[in-house]
């Protein structure tokens, strides 16, 4: 098999997945913009924060395990649904306090309530069938992207509609719990194949004896994804961090969702050729070709009309976004290439320079954000994050150069 065209073929269907739901999100974003302000999406964004700082911390792995795994999913399957369950109620129980802090810290009223409704969604998402990711592991990329399309079209559109009922803030949080509602449902409707609550010890514990290394890099990689979003709350206000959110979604996010995929794409590609360097070098050389041509190709448009795609999107009451925009656009670009580079890490288990990587980049980022934010605001903050990706790029190099010296 040509694992190499496999790898670029999936990258094909997640790019049009993506490309589908980059429209989506510039509708749902273009219509909320206009009924939610600025602090509606502040909120928004510290509710998230809240939600994946405590799915970081109690990350198990599970589907990665399964990907990484010689075994067919149903071999682990009973007992990854087990995991799950357990960890979505202790997501939600650790919700509830991480929600009390952020209300305190950030004096906003309303956070604890928003966060205590968010705690909901990894308690449902927790009953997802595990067996979805076969589509992943089996390398279904047409059906895999359906079903996640499916997810996001839903959200979205519940997200529209109590958009114009509520015009709060309240709109987004409980279009997320619609969400986590519909991907149980369909993970149930879509597979004969279901979960019994049955937990055989040897098959959790190689589950979680994997989460270890695991779990350091998703806690690092969440930071680095919204360690920006909770500085910045503080040092410019919720007002301010809803521009940078809606500034970020239409440049950097944008372009790190596309790598996202190929990550997604490329990770069982990788793993089945794990062990045969020359062929595993063929696949990621291609694959890291595709992708900064084409990110760099969505991206042109941003960079050189980054005043008239705010407006047309977000509306001008948004213009303060403008000039965060293009340096926004090559971070994206910039941490598209390390992701990437990331599944061939997990393929390959060297774990350690991902996360060093990851520290790296998120200790550097932190100390840039508070120092030039707090001189310049959100323009130094997002100089900040650029200069931090920019720097430890290196390190990504490094850890590929190392993979491939190494004689089989």
């Amino acid at each position: 098999m040509n694992y190499s065209r496999q790898a670029l073929a999936g990258f094909s269907w997640q790019t049009i997945y993506k490309g589908l739901l980059m429209v989506v999100a510039l509708i749902k974003v273009s219509i909320l913009a206009r009924l939610l302000g600025p602090e509606a999406f502040g909120l928004f964004s510290l509710t998230l924060i809240a939600l994946g700082l405590t799915e970081s911390l109690t990350q198990t792995g599970v589907n990665i395990t399964l990907l990484q795994s010689q075994r067919p999913v149903r071999y682990f399957l009973d007992s990854a649904w087990v995991i799950a369950i357990l960890r979505g109620f202790l997501i939600g129980s650790l919700m509830l306090v991480v929600g009390l802090f952020m209300q305190n810290y950030y004096q906003e009223p309303q956070l604890l309530a928003l966060v205590s409704v968010a705690a909901l969604v990894p308690v449902i998402k927790g009953f997802i069938n595990p067996y979805i990711v076969v589509l992943h592991k089996e390398m279904r990329f047409f059906q895999d992207s359906v079903y996640r399309f499916s997810l996001v079209f839903v959200e979205s559109l519940v997200a529209i509609a109590l958009g114009f009922w509520l015009q709060s803030v309240w709109a987004l949080v409980i279009a997320v719990l619609a969400g986590a509602l519909f991907e149980v449902l369909i993970s149930f409707v879509a597979f004969k194949t279901r979960p019994r609550f049955a937990y055989v010890s040897s098959r959790g514990k190689t589950i979680l004896d994997n989460a270890k290394w695991l779990s350091v890099a998703t806690v690092f990689n969440y930071l680095n994804e919204h360690a920006d979003d909770f500085l910045l709350g503080k040092i410019v206000g919720t007002f301010n961090l809803g521009i940078y959110h809606n500034a970020y979604g239409l440049s950097h996010k944008a372009n790190y969702d596309f790598a996202k995929s190929a990550h997604h794409s490329t990770i069982p590609v990788f793993a089945k050729i794990a062990d045969k360097p020359i062929r595993l070098r063929k696949a990621f050389l291609r694959s890291l070709v595709a992708l900064i041509a084409f990110v760099s190709l969505v991206s042109l448009p941003l960079l050189v009309f980054p005043e008239f795609f705010v407006n047309l999107i977000l509306g001008d009451q948004w213009l303060a976004a403008v000039p965060l925009v293009q340096p926004l656009v090559f971070a994206g670009i910039l941490q598209s290439i390390s992701s990437l580079s990331y599944a061939l890490f997990l393929a390959k288990k060297n774990y350690r320079v991902m996360n060093f990587h990851l520290f790296a980049t998120l200790l550097l980022m932190v100390l840039l954000i508070i120092w030039w934010g707090r001189e310049t605001q959100l323009a130094g903050a997002v100089r900040g994050i650029l200069v931090a990706r920019a720097v430890t790029l290196p390190v990504i190099v490094w850890g590929i150069w190392q993979i491939f010296s190494k004689k089989s």
